[in-house]
């Protein structure tokens, strides 16, 4: 069996080898199921910032050199606008000169560690000489890897026996740890001076792309998501029509619709077939509108989206959509979604907006339709920048303690109430890290309650301090709601950031990260999650 794994190991490599114009990706035949398989192909052909050798061998276990470490980190860093290359510097070692294949990735380094305000390129690779050539340390590496991943999520102590406080590198080689991108040793020691090999450095230019990615805050908690609901993709009669109508003002409407949705999917109307379309189509949804036409949502809805009225005209009639809402029992779940997605880009009537919330909910038996409606009720006060009735709804369903069915049981009569809210000083249910207010790690340690496991995840913020507990609480009650609790975590926190609660944020966002590690969509869609929770933890904790 083994020998006929190998024999179709070669057989799959020479036959994408002979495709290999095609597809431009590269393999190489002793990585295969080696530890670090995965971290290559990604450095290599995602990222492509790593080269094999002309015989198709990565050689995974050879040292690599300074100038190759320099040069795959330097590439990483060009992708991720994180670095400019630069063609001329100051740099002064005598072994290295516009001659060497390196020297523009080693300059561009050296002139970006100018901006470093802790260490210069010269202090890690002191003397007059660089020896390009020579393989780097670990050590090293950290320093250089150190330069651009400067958030970490976690703020341990390093318990790496051979790192002391006074190692000159100490506190990057702490946040790296903390960060997941270095790790040690099984005895706990970091071994510093120890050489990197090629895989190694595959593995770390992985996990650095992929902080350097997260460390961007400008891609994270920047919209409000929605729950799908099945239909708000496909244009809607906005009511329950009879296509064999004999209404004149129904068949007018029917075939300025049909008309308006044929064109906005690309179709072209012949000479010929002009009869079977409304060539007029937004005119006629005015001339309905204006002649007391029952059906206001959709005759507005087209002419807010194809008709070219200004903001103060399509502001009108999205609150002429909102009053009929509220008149009618008729509408799909579907429907609502279009609505709302267009009304919400106007500056409509708070009573409106929320009324015609509360008869989607009055007649809505979707729970998917149900969170929506908590979410339009966030995006409302958002775009208006009321934080002070934002704080106290987010306040509010904070206190439901991720209850989805008590989250979906929507309280229509709060007011702003922000004076008495304090969100650093709530406990809002059951957490997986314990919150200690007011302290660090240093004082807890001095009395602890519990005494601190070094297994344990620590977090230190500004007036809080969080230790892992090593019991989970149960995440049985979210089962069967795990789409709607995803979309509500990265909701709540988008409006906790937007009132500048990045305390509390944090504090949530972790804990939902917990959460969500526990569901069974974490284990389909591990990567996505990891990245986004990743991210909003780095920007809430800036």
């Amino acid at each position: 069996m083994r020998q006929f794994n190998k024999l179709l190991f070669f057989i799959t490599i020479f036959i994408v080898l002979s495709i290999q114009t095609v597809f431009a990706r590269t393999v190489y035949y002793d990585t295969y199921n080696h530890w670090a398989q995965s971290d290559i192909d990604f450095a290599s052909n995602t990222l492509q910032v790593f080269k094999g050798y002309g015989d198709f061998t990565f050689k995974p276990e050879n040292n690599i050199t300074r100038a190759e470490f320099i040069t795959i980190l330097a590439r990483t860093a060009y992708r991720q606008n994180q670095m400019n290359e630069v063609y001329t510097s100051d740099i002064t070692y005598s072994d290295m000169s516009n001659k060497h294949w390196s020297y523009t990735f080693i300059i561009s380094m050296y002139e970006h560690l100018k901006s470093n305000n802790s260490y210069s390129f010269k202090d890690i690779f002191p003397g007059t000489n660089f020896y390009p050539n020579k393989a780097i340390t670990r050590e090293e590496s950290a320093a250089l890897i150190a330069a651009f991943c400067k958030d970490s999520i976690y703020d341990n102590p390093l318990n790496l026996s051979d790192v002391s406080t006074s190692n000159k590198y100490y506190d990057e080689i702490r946040r790296l740890k903390n960060a997941g991108i270095i790790v040690g040793y099984e005895n706990k020691t970091f071994r510093g001076s120890t050489n990197i090999t090629r895989a190694e450095s595959a593995a770390l230019i992985k996990r650095v792309y992929l902080d350097i990615k997260t460390s961007d805050a400008s891609k994270y908690l920047t919209k409000l998501e929605f729950m799908p609901i099945k239909g708000e993709d496909m244009y809607s009669y906005f009511g329950t029509y009879n296509l064999n109508t004999t209404n004149a003002n129904d068949k007018k409407f029917i075939k300025a619709k049909d008309t308006l949705e044929y064109i906005s999917f690309g179709g072209y109307i012949f000479p010929e077939d002009s009869h079977l379309y409304d060539l007029n189509a937004v005119e006629t949804m005015e001339t309905l509108r204006s002649s007391g036409y029952y059906n206001v949502a959709g005759t507005n809805f087209y002419m807010i989206t194809f008709g070219s009225y200004n903001d103060s005209e399509k502001t009108e009639f999205a609150n002429e959509i909102l009053a009929n809402i509220i008149a009618r029992n008729d509408f799909k779940n579907s429907e609502l979604m279009q609505v709302f997605a267009a009304v919400s880009k106007y500056n409509v009537k708070e009573n409106l907006y929320i009324d015609a919330l509360e008869k989607w909910d009055n007649i809505t038996t979707s729970d998917n339709a149900r969170a929506n409606i908590l979410f339009y009720r966030y995006a409302f006060y958002i775009k208006n920048n009321n934080k002070e009735m934002l704080k106290t709804l987010v306040f509010d369903d904070l206190k439901k303690a991720n209850s989805i069915p008590s989250l979906l049981d929507i309280n229509w009569g709060l007011a702003a109430d922000s004076g008495t809210i304090d969100f650093r000083n709530y406990s809002f249910g059951n957490y997986s890290f314990s919150l200690y207010k007011g302290t660090t790690l240093y004082r807890y340690n001095l009395d602890p309650p519990i005494p601190f496991n070094y297994i344990s995840k620590v977090v230190e913020l500004v007036d809080m301090l969080l230790i892992e507990k090593t019991v989970k609480p149960s995440t049985s009650s979210l089962a069967n709601y795990e789409s709607i609790f995803n979309k509500y975590s990265l909701n709540r926190l988008y409006a906790l950031n937007f009132i500048g609660e990045k305390e509390r944020a944090f504090v949530e966002a972790l804990n939902d990260y917990e959460i969500i590690k526990a569901f069974k969509m974490y284990s389909t869609n591990k990567l996505q999650l990891d990245d986004t929770y990743t991210g909003i933890l780095k920007k809430v904790k800036e």
